[in-house]
């Protein structure tokens, strides 16, 4: 039973490469054609689409919404190869089109999370609510926008960690857009001894001198807290993304100098005991 079975296995292998065969050889030509027609398509496609960037981005375009025509330029281009190729084969494009369409419909339903994608990649390109080279805050991540497609938006952080965020997580969210300046908060505390005033000056001076910070939004420097162990100097500023760290860093560390040269304490956590004898 089993070498019959395998027998029976031997010729349908044998009759399927024939099959393979002769049909080979007799549409060598055709086989041939096709493969070029599909090949000089990529080639034509890759070659308008850069074209189409190129020209786009001379005009000074969106970066982002000339990578999207270039891509479905491209896409069109190998599209009408391959219809031209089955062409070559005697296909009529026709009815295959339209076999297409049914199928497309059909497996919409199967596919509906990666076309939800698509759908909001599409959005996202032409509201434009951000571009590639933006720093975006959204879904609790921030970071540098890398690359924008129809189903993927990349994030490079600040530590250089690359983030892959589907398009459908991004429509509907809060985003924060931070392509220009973002806000820098700090907060600095100083002793109930020293002089508050000369304090708030000096920090608005440092703030002030650095021209990293920008004019506008207003800068804003003052007391915020009185705490249990000081007084906090609190200053709003903003700067752009790239500066945000080094600012901070930098800033502080002025601060911390400029408070030793004047006698400004910085104060550290106090707590008086009072101890209640038997006898009181």
């Amino acid at each position: 039973m089993g070498s019959s079975l395998l027998g029976l296995q031997a010729r349908t292998a044998q009759e399927m490469a024939y099959i393979v065969m002769n049909f080979i050889s007799k549409n060598i030509v055709n086989i041939i054609g096709g493969i070029i027609i599909v090949v000089v398509g990529w080639l034509l496609g890759k070659l308008f689409a850069n074209l189409l960037k190129l020209i786009l981005l001379k005009n000074k375009a969106d970066i982002t919404i000339t990578k999207f025509l270039g891509d479905v330029l491209k896409f069109l281009i190998i599209v009408v190869a391959l219809l031209i190729a089955l062409g070559n084969f005697g296909i009529t494009i026709a009815p295959f089109v339209a076999g297409l369409g049914a199928a497309g419909f059909g497996l919409s339903f199967a596919f509906q999370g990666p076309l939800s994608n698509y759908a909001a990649g599409a959005t996202l390109i032409f509201t434009k609510p951000f571009k590639v080279g933006d720093i975006l805050e959204v879904n609790d991540q921030i970071g540098q926008v890398e690359d924008m497609t129809l189903a993927r938006t990349i994030i490079l952080t600040l530590d250089g960690t690359r983030i892959i965020i589907p398009n459908k997580k991004i429509i509907g969210e809060i985003m924060h857009n931070y392509s220009q300046f973002k806000k820098l908060d700090m907060k600095v505390g100083v002793s109930y001894s020293s002089d508050i005033e000369k304090a708030v000056r000096i920090v608005k001076s440092i703030v002030a001198q650095d021209g990293r910070i920008a004019k506008t939004p207003a800068v804003k420097v003052g007391v915020s807290e009185l705490g249990d162990s000081g007084i906090t100097i609190y200053a709003r500023v903003w700067c752009k993304q790239s500066d945000y760290w080094d600012v901070m860093f930098d800033v502080n560390k002025t601060i911390l100098s400029a408070f030793k040269d004047n006698s400004i304490t910085i104060p550290f956590p106090q707590r008086d005991v009072h101890l209640i004898g038997k006898g009181d």
